[in-house]
C-alpha cells in the first residue's frame, strides 16, 4: 500500500502529517456532487432503500425526486428528518452519471456520494488525466490524488463533506468513466496511513511554485522545483485579454480599496522560476500591491490560466544533460505503442522544440498507436526546416522600478503566460513527460515533493 510521507519525523508528527498505528483500513470519502436543494436520483438495478436520521427505512422504488426544506427531506409529499442515506443493489445514478457506494443528503452539504477511497480514485484518474497516459504517470497521479483526498478529509469537518467533484478539488465523474488501465494504476498503489499534502496542477510552465508564495504557508516539501524534461502541452503558451474595469473590481475585492481606473499593472516580484509573486496596480486614485495568485483566482482562473507570465512569450526549455537517476532501464521499458526508448525520447525532444501542433499533441495522447507515424512526421519536418518551429517572440516589456509592466491595449490589459494552475506540487504534464522518458512513479513524486518518501505497507 503506497502513500506519500515526510522524512522528517518531528515535522511530520507535529505539523502536517498525521501518524496512525496498525494496518491501513477501508476509508470512505464524502464527495459533494450537488449543492442544490432538489435531487432526482435513481438506481441501475433493484430499488433504492432510504434510511432517515431516526433510523426509519423506506423503499423508494427505482427512482425518486427528493427536495430539502430546512432540516427535512420531502419525498412524494412525505417528510423525513435529514440526513437521508440512499443505497441499493445497483449503482446509484444522478445527473446522468453512475456512482459506487451510497448517496447521502444533508442540510449543509447537499447531495454527497459516500464511496470507498479506492473506488473514488477510479472515478478521478480518467477525469483528471485519461487512460492514454503512461502507466507510471497514472500511478503517480493515483498516489497524489489519494493523498490529497485523505489530507483534505482531515480539514473539512466544518463543511460536512471531504471534497467536491470539480477541479476546485479534483475532478471526479463516478463509475461511468472507469477504465481497466486507470483502475490498475489505483490498485497498484493502494494506500497506507501517513499523509502529506499533495497538491497538483496541469502545467507548471517550466517551474513549480513555492506554496508560501501562492497561499502564504510554508511546507518544506512544497517548494518550487524546475521541470527536468522538456514537454509541450495545449497551454504551454497562452494569452488573455482582461478589461481594466474587471481588474479594478478584482483589486477592490482583494484590498478593499477603490484605486480608480487602472492605468498600469506591474509585476513587482517573481520567484526563482520566473512566476509572478506580487503585482502592483496603479490607478487614477491610488496604488495597491496584491499577491499574484490571489489576483488570478479573483479575476478568473480559467482566463488567467497561471501566474507564470511571459512578457516575451515562448515555451520553456530544460537544460538537463545529466543522466536521470530515476530512469527505468531500457531493458525493462515496454513499448506498447511500437516506439523504441530512443524514439520516445525523440518525440519528447521534438515536442519541446514545437515541432508538433497542439492538435497533433492531443491526438498522440488520445491515440498512442499513432506516435510512430508522428515520429516520422517530426523527423521530416526537422530535415525540411532550417530550425524547429518556435513561438514568435514578442517585444520585450517596458521595465520599471518594480520589474515589468503588463501590456496595455486600449481599455484592456493583455497577459501572456505559460502553463495552467496554481503551480504547487506535481505538474501533470511534467509527470507525463518524465514517465515517457523512463522515470518511475516513485521518482516522479520524489522530484515534485522533495523531502518525502513513498512507503509500502502490507
Amino acid at each position: 500500500m503506497i502513500y506519500i510521507s515526510c522524512r522528517n519525523k518531528f515535522f511530520a508528527a507535529i505539523i502536517f502529517v498525521i501518524l496512525f498505528t496498525g494496518e491501513a483500513i477501508a476509508r470512505d470519502v464524502y464527495v459533494r456532487i450537488s449543492g442544490g436543494s432538489m435531487f432526482a436520483v435513481s438506481i441501475t438495478q433493484g430499488n433504492i432503500s432510504m434510511t432517515d436520521a431516526e433510523g426509519r427505512l423506506a423503499n423508494l422504488g427505482a427512482s425518486a425526486v427528493i427536495s430539502v426544506s430546512g432540516n427535512r427531506g420531502i419525498i412524494a409529499g412525505n417528510s423525513f428528518p435529514l440526513p437521508l442515506r440512499l443505497n441499493g443493489p445497483g449503482l446509484m445514478k444522478f445527473n446522468g452519471r453512475t456512482y459506487h457506494g451510497s448517496f447521502l443528503i444533508t442540510q449543509r452539504g447537499g447531495l454527497l456520494n459516500v464511496v470507498d477511497v479506492e473506488q473514488y480514485l477510479c472515478g478521478v484518474l480518467p477525469a483528471e488525466v485519461g487512460a492514454s497516459w503512461h502507466m507510471q504517470a497514472l500511478r503517480a497521479q493515483a498516489i497524489c490524488a489519494r493523498t490529497y483526498v485523505l489530507k483534505q478529509s482531515m480539514n473539512r469537518s466544518d463543511k460536512g463533506y471531504d471534497v467536491v467533484d470539480t477541479d476546485a478539488d479534483q475532478v471526479y465523474k463516478g463509475a461511468g468513466v472507469e477504465t481497466a488501465k486507470t483502475n490498475q494504476a489505483v490498485q497498484s498503489t493502494a494506500y497506507g496511513k501517513e499523509i502529506a499534502y499533495t497538491y497538483f496542477h496541469s502545467d507548471s510552465g517550466g517551474h513549480t511554485a513555492n506554496i508560501k508564495d501562492v497561499w502564504g504557508q510554508s511546507i518544506p516539501y512544497l517548494t518550487g522545483v524546475p521541470e527536468v524534461v522538456n514537454y509541450k502541452s495545449p497551454v504551454s503558451s497562452w494569452s488573455a485579454k482582461i478589461s481594466a474595469s474587471k481588474i479594478q473590481s478584482a483589486v477592490k475585492k482583494i484590498t478593499g480599496a477603490d484605486i480608480g481606473t487602472i492605468t498600469e499593472i506591474q509585476v513587482s516580484d517573481v520567484d526563482e522560476g520566473g512566476r509572478a509573486v506580487n503585482m502592483t496596480f496603479i490607478g487614477t486614485k491610488g496604488t495597491k500591491t496584491a499577491r499574484a495568485s490571489q489576483f488570478r483566482t479573483t479575476v478568473d482562473p480559467r482566463t488567467l490560466k497561471s501566474t507564470m507570465f511571459t512578457p516575451s512569450g515562448g515555451a520553456f526549455s530544460v537544460n538537463n544533460t545529466t543522466t536521470p537517476s530515476g530512469l527505468v532501464s531500457r531493458q525493462k521499458q515496454t513499448t506498447t505503442n511500437g516506439l523504441t526508448f530512443d524514439e520516445e525520447q525523440g518525440i519528447a525532444k521534438m515536442t519541446a522544440e514545437g515541432v508538433f501542433t497542439t492538435t497533433e499533441l492531443i491526438d498522440m495522447l488520445s491515440n498512442p498507436a499513432k506516435k510512430k507515424a508522428y515520429y516520422q512526421t517530426g523527423l521530416s519536418r526537422r530535415s525540411r526546416d532550417a530550425a524547429p518551429l518556435t513561438t514568435q517572440q514578442k517585444p520585450k516589456p517596458k521595465m520599471n522600478k518594480y520589474g515589468y509592466s503588463i501590456e496595455k491595449s486600449g481599455n484592456d490589459f493583455v497577459f501572456y503566460g505559460r502553463g495552467w494552475g496554481h503551480g504547487v506540487g506535481m505538474c501533470q504534464w511534467g509527470a507525463m513527460a518524465m514517465a515517457e522518458q523512463g522515470y518511475t512513479a516513485e521518482k516522479i513524486l520524489e522530484h515534485y515533493y522533495p523531502g518525502t518518501s513513498i512507503r509500502k505497507f502490507k
